[in-house]
């Protein structure tokens, strides 16, 4: 039984949040009642107040309940679909642009990357659709998380044997992979030249602009729809006029932020800025 209203689970959703900065209704219940039962479970903890005393005396157990909750699993070309779209109708729009637009950079947001795959899935795309001296595009790709620990992995960019060769496309792996061990890859310089790594909280009130395209995904499902609706409002905002939003394959857009955008692609789940609510201002959806 889920008690929402216990007197030490709220306490412990009020310290989380104060932490991570953001009003305490912003997760869903459900989803962080399983992450605090789950670091419980580890320590043997049954009650939410026993809990409580422990992060407000234990700081590296709250850091851990921080990571916990903030944690977004994550794989190299996660959804292939998503990456085929992405390379194979995004990338020749996007160039096709650049070319009217007489520009030359590329500006790409990972948003909640966690370790990596993501980011660097991105990179090796944009090798595979524009060639080894990428079309003579400047490409930036700002990858962010909230979760240091996971960008420190990421910038690693080491990663284990069996994940790289189960999740990255075999012909792929000698051209974007080091072997530096009988257990791990690593991805190469010329992938991870294309990727700056940053700690970003979504929930921040001021968010980078002047992307192309920002990939947001597999994380709002966890967010209720007001929080979702305003992290919406400032991705719009975030975007060049033409740019494209990819979201995860089991998340849409619901609410005023369905105005924001129109529906590009539906099972890759991805949307592009709807030009028609400008009029509105760049602050449209925000409350």
């Amino acid at each position: 039984m889920m008690d929402y209203r216990d007197p030490g689970y709220l306490k412990i959703k009020e310290e989380l949040f104060r932490h991570l900065k953001v009003s305490s209704d912003a997760y869903k219940d459900s989803y962080l009642m399983r992450r605090i039962r789950a670091r419980m479970r580890k320590l043997g903890i049954t009650n939410f107040m026993e809990y409580y005393r422990l992060i407000k005396t234990n700081k590296k157990e709250l850091d851990e309940l921080l990571l916990t909750v903030a944690i977004n699993v994550t794989e190299f070309f996660r959804d292939p679909i998503v990456w085929k779209t992405f390379e194979k109708k995004v990338i020749p729009e996007l160039v096709k642009i650049k070319k009217e637009q007489h520009s030359s950079s590329l500006k790409i947001w990972s948003a909640a990357c966690s370790t990596g795959q993501e980011p660097y899935s991105i990179a090796m795309t944009l090798y595979e659709a524009l060639g080894e001296n990428l079309g003579g595009f400047r490409v930036q790709i700002l990858a962010t998380d909230i979760d240091r620990e996971a960008l420190a992995v990421a910038m690693r960019g080491e990663y284990p044997v069996d994940v790289v060769e189960k999740q990255v496309p075999r012909h792929m792996i000698p051209k974007y992979f080091t072997r530096v061990s009988d257990e791990r890859y690593r991805v190469s310089p010329k992938v991870k030249r294309l990727v700056k790594f940053q700690q970003f909280n979504l929930f921040s009130p001021r968010y980078p602009t002047g992307f192309d395209v920002i990939f947001i995904r597999n994380v709002l499902i966890y967010i209720k729809r007001e929080a979702q609706e305003e992290i919406f409002a400032k991705l719009y905002d975030s975007l060049e006029d033409h740019g494209f939003l990819i979201l995860g394959k089991t998340e849409t857009i619901l609410g005023n932020a369905a105005k924001l955008f129109k529906l590009y692609d539906l099972v890759a789940r991805i949307y592009r800025k709807n030009l028609e609510v400008k009029k509105h201002g760049s602050g449209f959806g925000r409350r």
